[in-house]
Order: C-alpha cells, then sequence, then structure tokens
C-alpha cells in the first residue's frame, strides 16, 4: 500500500514512523489507520494502470495524473551542421574574405567549428564573434547560419549565441 507524506508522492510506509506523541511504530508491529494519519501519513493509494511506453504517471496536488509522455529531445546533429555549413557558398565566400583579412582568424573559425561537431563550440563562437565585430559576416548570414543549427538540432543555447554580442 502506497501513502503520501507532506504531499510527497505516495510510497510504501517506512520501516518506523513516528507518532504526534513521540512514539513509534514499527514495520513488525503494523500501525493502524488512525496511527497512520496521526504521523502524517494520507492514504492509501493505489497506482492507476497506464502505458509507460506512451504515458507518464506524476503527482500533482494530491493526486496521481497520467500525461502523455513528451518528445524525445532530438540529439545534436553537430557533424552534419560543420558539413552543411562548409557547403554554403556564403560561408566560403565569408571564410574567403576573413582567409584575406586575418588568417589567424580564418583559423579559429575552421578548427573551432570542426571542435563544435564535437561538441565544445567555444573556439568557434569566439572566432564568429570576431568576425561579426570585423563586419565580415552580414545579418543574413548570422540568420542563415542559426535556422541551419535549428535544422540540426543543435543546443538554443548556441543558436542564440549566434547573434552579434552586446556592447558593453
Amino acid at each position: 500500500m502506497l501513502y503520501s507524506f507532506r504531499q510527497q508522492r505516495p510510497a510504501p510506509l517506512p520501516n518506523r514512523i513516528r507518532l504526534s506523541n513521540g512514539f513509534t511504530r514499527y514495520a513488525h508491529q503494523p500501525p493502524t489507520a488512525e496511527e497512520i494519519l496521526d504521523a502524517g501519513y494520507v492514504g492509501p493509494y493505489t497506482e492507476p494502470a497506464y502505458d509507460a511506453a506512451t504515458e507518464q504517471l506524476l503527482w500533482r496536488d494530491g493526486s496521481y495524473v497520467i500525461e502523455a509522455l513528451p518528445p524525445p529531445i532530438p540529439t545534436p546533429r553537430w557533424v552534419d551542421f560543420s558539413a552543411a555549413i562548409m557547403a554554403m557558398p556564403a560561408i566560403n565566400v565569408m571564410l574567403g574574405a576573413v582567409l584575406q583579412t586575418a588568417p589567424g582568424l580564418y583559423g579559429g573559425l575552421v578548427v573551432g567549428l570542426q571542435q563544435a561537431s564535437e561538441g565544445d563550440s567555444r573556439v568557434f563562437l569566439n572566432s564568429w564573434h570576431v568576425a561579426i565585430a570585423m563586419a565580415l559576416i552580414s545579418e543574413e548570414l548570422i540568420t542563415t547560419v542559426q535556422g541551419v543549427a535549428a535544422e540540426y538540432d543543435l543546443p538554443q543555447g548556441f543558436i542564440d549565441a549566434l547573434v552579434p554580442l552586446a556592447p558593453v
């Protein structure tokens, strides 16, 4: 049998419960219904039947609630994103301009994109922001790259970080 203590999700009674008068009851001497209430437990509850493959059982406001499972969080496809970005003519034009203007920055973008495909986007984002500050990346390209990032299920934090940094 399941009982709720302090509005928490119901669970079996613990091996020992403390009554309001300070005495305790143990599992080997089962408490009465009155003693269970006196100790602050409410119940008994029975979990309703549900399909664990498609539903989740929640405890909300003192009762069970069955809801559909949320859709799974898609796995970010960094490698596919990297390949798609590198195939974009606008990215290659931008990289050509970066190579002419700031060769070190070019390396940061290319190496950073590789590292981003491995899950660490810091170098790419730092280089990206420098290229934005140098006016080498247009607003249109930023929006396009954000859209591609979304298509490949990249984290929203990464997508948001593609916009120019606010001046300090």
